[in-house]
């Protein structure tokens, strides 16, 4: 999780800095005085912040920035937690007209209060956009004592889970942000699109993606939670990633190189057990590849994933899957996968990563598949030539000329 923390350099904020680390140990807090830079304007990178705590400083500032944002119509605003001297009902009630999640007193704050405030406010249908005329998506603040209360349910939730916002809306399912009514645990529920619910194969694919997951035990492999299948609904719940997904962390210019080599280095131990059970991903994008905190991560959405001995007929040889962006050269031809087919699309993941861009750019897909298959592999800028090599063997347009598996790769890329 990243927080923006807006506050002047005092002994306030670092008060405050300790409550918000206390509480989440694994958080990134990145500070903003408005003393010198005035309140975030809306050429902030928002989407780079889950959450942003704002201190109030005047009676009204925070208030007219917010309504600032809106008629700015930023698209992507964290949930905004206001720090205020409390005592206002009133404003209060105006902060949260203007978008705010919620209004905190903050000589008070606690590091409970913060997780409590954490788990609201990410959970709750309050982030922007919001077009030109349109309301905020909540009229009121967050009420800390009613922390907890359930939002709207979709239509058919399994009995003990409460959901508490939509994450996805893919093709074969709803992904939901939900909380395990026994112990409290936030978690992903992964549901069947009502409409596909009573169609056999889809069924069997939603179960199989359980029964693939269920073969792997690795810290780098989402952990699947529970699974259930009835006549009105199948899902699956999987742990929540508070980091967010690798494409979120993806700049302009590219990553740092260490940075690179050491989600490399989880991608690489993530697919040795992933293929030392016999599965390929066949759909490794950086939306694939969550984060629990800073720096740990692991792989997530095995819906399109084949046991690699061909023994399911529920994707056929000849069809055409997964994402162009990062597709392997046999994939795009239709041709027999295996685990080096994974291994070309983290190459192109660890190209991206580095560079900030693709190797491959195209209008369509069909132009995207003919550079993959044909086109000649890209040059890494000169600061990054040491890595061209690495680049090269994963890339290479026919699976022999790739590394033999994730181990292999892992060892190459110790010697170098």
């Amino acid at each position: 999780m990243r927080i923006l923390l807006v506050h002047e350099a005092d002994e306030t904020r670092a008060r405050i800095v300790q409550v918000l680390i206390t509480a989440m140990p694994d958080a990134i807090v990145e500070m903003w005085d408005p003393a010198r830079r005035g309140l975030p304007s809306a050429s902030v990178d928002w989407k780079r912040f889950d959450l942003a705590f704002v201190d109030e400083r005047g009676p009204d500032d925070v208030l007219q920035w917010l309504r600032g944002l809106e008629a700015e119509r930023v698209s992507a605003l964290p949930a905004i937690v206001v720090m205020g001297r409390g005592g206002d009902a009133a404003h209060a009630q105006a902060l949260g007209r203007a978008g705010a999640a919620a209004h905190i007193v903050k000589t008070e704050i606690t590091a409970e209060q913060v997780q409590r405030l954490a788990r609201t406010a990410l959970s709750s249908p309050i982030r922007l956009p919001r077009g030109a005329g349109s309301s905020p998506a909540t009229t009121q603040p967050i009420d800390i004592a009613a922390v907890g209360q359930p939002l709207l349910q979709p239509a058919s939730v399994p009995p003990g889970y409460r959901v508490l916002r939509k994450i996805a809306d893919g093709g074969m399912s709803k992904v939901y942000l939900a909380e395990r009514e026994a112990d409290g645990t936030i978690l992903v529920l992964k549901m069947i699109d009502p409409r596909l619910h009573q169609d056999p194969l889809f069924r069997q694919r939603f179960i199989r993606e359980y029964k693939l997951l269920a073969k792997i035990s690795n810290e780098h492999v989402v952990a699947i939670l529970d699974q259930g299948m009835t006549d009105a609904y199948g899902y699956i719940a999987t742990e929540y990633f508070a980091g967010g997904d690798l494409k979120g962390r993806i700049r302009p210019g590219g990553l740092p190189r260490e940075e690179v080599m050491s989600a490399l280095a989880q991608i690489g131990t993530a697919l040795d057990a992933v293929h030392s059970a016999g599965i390929v991903h066949r759909d490794l994008k950086p939306q694939n590849i969550m984060f629990r905190d800073a720096s740990r991560l692991a792989l997530v959405d095995f819906g399109l994933a084949r046991e690699m001995d061909g023994s399911s007929t529920l994707t056929q040889q000849g069809v055409v899957f997964a994402t162009p962006l990062y597709m392997s050269p046999e994939q795009c031809l239709g041709n027999t996968i295996d685990g080096r087919s994974d291994l070309y699309s983290v190459g192109v993941i660890v190209f991206e990563m580095l560079t900030g861009r693709p190797p491959y750019i195209g209008r369509n897909p069909p132009e995207l598949a003919y550079h993959h298959v044909h086109s000649p592999i890209p040059k890494l800028p000169s600061r990054l030539a040491a890595l061209q090599p690495l680049v090269e063997r994963m890339l290479a347009k026919e699976a022999h000329a790739r590394f033999t598996d994730a181990r292999e790769m892992m060892d190459f890329i110790e010697r170098m």
